[in-house]
């Protein structure tokens, strides 16, 4: 049997002070956000070919960056406690550092634009702050949970806010909620450490702090499906925008294990679970490909796993011999950047199968 032709071949590659920790592009693929422990913030800008170092080494992380929808801001937060705005005025224009904006909550790692929105939803303590990018203000109502937020995640149509502290996962629509139509609450048994909705169907996995995960089905009525017995909490989740048979794909980390999900029936037993063995070590990050169901998943073992839909191991990609960090696929699908431990980013060209794009939902789930 022929051997397959390899998924990536070239590479892009620089380096910070210190590790890697978020990495970030902006909706049109002009721009890519790298983040470190060390404070430094890295924009790279492809169609000028140039890249700016945003902010130099400082003695707090960096660890939560992204771009607003429109490309208008690029945000960052981290150990500081405080959101840091810059202003963009497209490709080849210096972009314009705002004044920083403390909140006053020790640590912020967990931040989120709107999608389609000018809303940046940040977790603060025990409050979720909304920052107005259209009036560059903070809204007065924040959402307040009993403990502090692990976790924020927008809806694809940017309706719906999700957002897990220990004990309870709030459903909020910031946009549409009046005080005599509060935010949703569940009761949930442990901490939620991550959390994601599914672009097709609007289904909502969380993976909590106990070793298990809580998936709720189609736009989040009803009980959800409760699965346990996994060896570490569940730190990492990411859904596939492809359709599947009931549902999209979707993929989970747990310590060194990487789980794929397919629903193939309704009823308790509807979720089928098929393990992705190749990692030796924590895996720190899971995302699909936008357009396909090709998975990357990165590992502290110094190895990136490429898997398609059926979850066949199409290529391991090996770095340095540090740990990878993060991961994030550029919006063609066909751009893959990773950060590792010792502060190396590395960009590849990724060639999607074409079986793995654009896939029906017959062709979906396992054989």
């Amino acid at each position: 049997m022929a051997q397959a032709a390899p998924l990536v071949r070239e590479l892009l590659c620089g380096d910070l002070q210190q590790p890697i920790t978020a990495l970030a592009w902006s909706a049109d693929g002009e721009f890519l956000a790298i983040a470190s422990a060390g404070g430094e913030l890295l924009l790279l800008d492809f169609r000028a070919g140039c890249e700016e170092l945003l902010r130099g080494d400082h003695d707090n992380s960096l660890d939560v960056i992204g771009f607003s929808a429109d490309g208008q801001f690029l945000m960052a937060a981290g150990q500081g406690g405080e959101v840091l705005l810059w202003e963009l005025g497209g490709t080849g224009v210096r972009p314009l550092a705002m004044d920083p904006m403390p909140l006053g909550c020790g640590w912020i790692d967990a931040a989120a634009w709107q999608p389609g929105g000018q809303l940046l939803s940040v977790a603060a303590g025990r409050e979720v702050r909304l920052w107005d990018g259209g009036s560059r203000q903070w809204r007065e109502q924040p959402l307040t949970m009993p403990g502090t937020i692990q976790a924020l995640t927008w809806s694809a149509d940017g309706v719906q806010l999700a957002a897990s502290c220990h004990g309870e996962l709030v459903l909020w629509q910031p946009c549409l909620d009046t005080p005599l139509d509060p935010p949703l609450r569940h009761a949930i048994g442990s901490a939620g450490l991550a959390l994601a909705f599914s672009r097709l169907g609007h289904h909502l996995a969380c993976g909590l702090l106990d070793r298990s995960l809580l998936l709720w089905p189609q736009e989040c009525q009803g009980q959800p499906w409760q699965f346990s017995g996994f060896p570490a909490k569940v730190r990492q989740l990411a859904w596939s925008d492809q359709p599947g048979r009931l549902a999209p794909l979707l993929a989970s980390a747990s310590a060194e294990a990487v789980i794929l999900w397919t629903q193939v029936q309704q009823g308790s037993k509807a979720w089928q679970p098929e393990p992705l063995l190749w990692h030796e070590k924590r895996v720190n990050a899971l995302a699909f490909a936008p357009g396909s169901t090709l998975l990357a998943s990165a590992s502290s073992d110094a190895t990136v796993a490429l898997w398609d839909g059926r979850g066949r191991l199409m290529q391991p990609i090996e770095g340095q011999g540090a740990g990878f960090n993060s991961l994030a696929w550029r919006r063609d699908g066909r751009h893959l950047a990773a950060g590792d431990a010792q502060g190396r980013w590395w960009l590849w060209p990724v060639s999607v199968p074409v079986r793995e794009r654009q896939r029906s939902s017959a062709g979906s789930g396992f054989g």
